[in-house]
């Protein structure tokens, strides 16, 4: 794989992206954009602030030639292309580099606040019975590019950077793979991690407030324009017709697609609903539950997915995630028997673990962190634990996403009966003092407080305190095996490791 510089040239050109290119003919066997990953005759990409050291490591390990914005102001007799926008520049040439691996693979695109990864993990197994065993995956948790052990990989990012994305999708071609399913973040719009990349289908799940504060979007208006442009650059749309914003979300599409390449879905109500395909429970307990789907119009028939569906994965929220997956999968020609299998088989690590005993009830382990996770979790956990209480350990992240703090909050104090408040990938902040901004918005008087900023002991508390009937919720970091703080991914046991431990010492 190489990328001249004739090459570089005409694809800067084409994007609008180019501001000046060097005096240069030369060939480039590698591209990079850390310092680190410099190999032999490479192109590195200079994103955010860098150091000369830097780029002396860089010139030791073999770089070649630059692309760099307009402030660059290093000095060096490299060439360097100056470009308006390094991270699309990025996203345009590595997809060049690794023979735009996205054209030989069916994509699947999934966005929204919350379900993003039960829904991705969802059609990420209806589809591996599909094409016997032929699809990768792009998730929060991990990024698959093959059936072997060594084609999985600990993800980073929800979606990640453009140069890694375009050699993921590079090897599982070359493994063979048909299909991908990725999770879309906002800030992957935002940091142009997916520029020009096209999908066959894009999944709207819903909206809601996060993601607002220092680093990530400086209002919510940016967050939820960052989120629709999955729907400019996809050729199909999925989008629930329950969520929040849903006139700007439809108003969106409508822009760019015609009615037959717009797909509706939402809950069956009352009054009946605009949706093309809705859905309702047909029976649910705290491990699973049973849903049937209804097609209410030629759009939705030509799916042909009507019928009753059972869902091992616990939480009524899910199964709007699975029929979201469903339509998605079924356009790609995924038929319900797969689909059916599937949902009785899917795990998602780290979402809606569940965990049974005797003395201490059912525990959760769950990834929510955000208002609207924790509030559809602590409701569904209200509504199926008839006479025992709902308890939570939760926390939240520190120096970023401080928008969630008064929603978990909020959630908290709709729907628990126990709270403990604890650390959450702290970072550099005092995660009492976090703890504080959530508590501020706790004002029901029946809840009770209990704060150990310590999360293994607030964990361990929690659990013993439990009694036959209770529903524990440990929410956030589900299958982490770390603690960020102060800088450092320090080593932690895990939420589900560590419930596991408790409940079998029990």
């Amino acid at each position: 794989m190489t990328l001249s510089a004739e090459q570089i040239n005409q694809l800067l050109a084409e994007q609008d992206l180019l501001i000046s290119a060097p005096d240069y003919d030369g060939q480039l066997e590698g591209l990079a954009y850390n310092s680190q990953k410099v190999t032999e005759n490479s192109l590195l990409f200079i994103k955010g602030r860098f150091k000369a050291a830097y780029l002396a490591d860089a010139l030791e390990r073999g770089l070649s030639a630059l692309v760099v914005p307009t402030d660059f102001d290093l000095s060096t007799d490299l060439p360097v292309w100056v470009v308006k926008d390094v991270p699309a520049a990025m996203s345009i040439l590595a997809m060049a580099f690794y023979d735009y691996p996205q054209d030989q693979l069916k994509l699947i695109g999934i966005t929204g606040t919350k379900g993003k990864t039960s829904t991705t993990y969802m059609a990420y197994e209806m589809l591996k019975l599909a094409t016997n065993d032929h699809v990768a995956l792009s998730s929060t948790l991990e990024v698959i590019t093959g059936n072997e052990p060594e084609n999985h990989y600990r993800a980073h990012l929800t979606t990640p950077e453009s140069l890694d994305l375009f050699a993921w999708m590079r090897e599982a071609v070359n493994n063979g793979m048909q299909a991908m399913v990725m999770e879309v973040s906002s800030q992957a719009y935002k940091m142009e991690r997916v520029f020009g990349l096209r999908f066959d289908v894009g999944i709207f799940l819903n909206i809601s407030p996060d993601h607002v504060g220092e680093n990530e979007h400086p209002t919510f208006a940016d967050y939820l324009e960052c989120k629709m442009q999955l729907l400019d650059h996809s050729d199909q749309v999925i989008i629930n017709a329950d969520s929040d914003h849903f006139v700007e979300l439809i108003e969106r599409a409508e822009l760019d697609h015609s009615r037959d390449a717009i797909w509706l879905y939402a809950r069956e109500d009352e009054d009946g609903n605009q949706a093309d395909l809705a859905y309702q429970t047909v029976s649910a307990d705290l491990r699973r539950s049973t849903f049937a789907v209804f097609e209410n119009n030629q759009q939705a028939r030509r799916l042909g997915i009507a019928g009753e569906y059972e869902l091992d994965i616990p939480g009524d929220f899910n199964q709007g995630n699975a029929v979201a997956a469903m339509m998605a999968t079924r356009i790609l020609g995924t038929d319900s028997s797969a689909m059916k299998e599937a949902l009785l088989t899917v795990k998602v690590p780290g979402r809606m673990e569940v965990l049974t005993s005797k003395t201490h009830g059912t525990v959760y382990v769950d990834y929510a962190h955000n208002y609207a996770s924790i509030a559809a979790l602590l409701n569904f956990a209200k509504a199926n634990s008839h006479e025992g209480q709902v308890q939570i350990v939760v926390g939240a992240t520190g120096n970023k996403g401080v928008s969630r703090r008064p929603g978990i909050g909020k959630a908290v104090n709709q729907a628990a009966d126990v709270v403990y408040l604890t650390a959450d990938d702290p970072q550099f902040e005092d995660p009492a003092v976090i703890a504080d901004e959530i508590q501020l918005e706790l004002t029901n008087p029946k809840l009770k407080i209990i704060r150990e900023m310590d999360r293994v002991t607030a964990i361990t508390k929690a659990i013993a305190a439990a009694g036959p009937t209770d529903v524990t919720v440990l929410a956030g970091k589900g299958m982490d095996e770390y603690q960020k703080i102060n800088g450092v991914d320090t080593p932690y046991e895990n939420d589900l490791a560590i419930a596991q431990r408790l409940l079998e010492n029990a």
